[in-house]
């Protein structure tokens, strides 16, 4: 029983940093950024356990072996300890592959290709704004700089964006999602997402691309799957 009350405040403690520091994130509006959020919890909890246990044994060790008055005999010397070593090699080493393992499952999870989606988008990114262009429909929305475009999809349906560029590098990304991919020139990248909650989201390129690149931004606004079909009838694209 006294071990389990020692433990509490230590859990509390790291439960406490985490939520703090994961509040630094905004939350997820997608299906695949609430696993990347996850994600994200599960590296500053492993993050705080470290610290707590590193700052500990320092200041113990500060607090255990400080000079005492005017005596400054040195304390017992131990030239090895093969136990702890290989202790401090293992704890480590368990803990990186543990990590590695979630991430790469959430990453597999996130970047897989579903073959039932909706909607389907083919983003360009150029210097210095965006083209929406709808599968399957002669729907396009384009901005120029200093009027971004605003790309109108479903909530609750998984859209996939082909992503591509005929000039520099750029960046699509919108922060709610937690999300980002790079567009990149002679290359097309793919990513899914399902948007789980109606609003309005920014948007923006998130790689330095050149004179106007601040002015590279977008909205996306999530709306019922029914609002969509209706604007899509509205757009002559159903």
């Amino acid at each position: 029983m006294p071990s389990v009350r020692r433990r509490a405040p230590l859990t509390a403690m790291l439960l406490l940093a985490a939520t703090q520091l994961t509040g630094c994130a905004p939350q997820a509006a997608t299906i695949e950024g609430s696993r990347i959020e996850w994600l994200y919890t599960v590296f500053l909890i492993a993050a705080a356990a470290v610290f707590v246990i590193v700052a500990g044994l320092i200041g113990w060790s500060i607090v255990r072996y400080r000079a005492r008055g005017d005596d400054d005999e040195l304390p017992r010397q131990t030239r090895d300890n093969r136990r702890l070593e290989i202790v401090w090699w293992a704890l480590p080493t368990i803990l990186v592959i543990g990590l590695f393992v979630v991430t790469a499952q959430v990453l597999s999870e996130v970047d897989a290709r579903d073959t039932s989606s909706t909607v389907a988008v083919r983003v360009t990114g150029y210097q210095w704004q965006w083209r929406f262009a709808y599968g399957g429909t002669d729907i396009v929305i384009q901005g120029e700089p200093g009027d971004p475009p605003t790309l109108v999809l479903p909530v609750g349906e998984r859209i996939a964006f082909e992503l591509e560029s005929p000039d520099v590098v750029h960046s699509f990304w919108v922060p709610d999602f937690l999300m980002k991919r790079d567009v990149v020139p002679g290359r097309t990248n793919h990513i899914e997402l399902t948007i789980d909650e109606a609003g309005t989201y920014r948007g923006q390129c998130a790689e330095f691309c050149g004179l106007l690149h601040d002015q590279m931004l977008f909205s996306i606004q999530a709306v019922p799957a029914a609002d969509f079909a209706d604007w899509l009838d509205a757009q002559g694209g159903a």
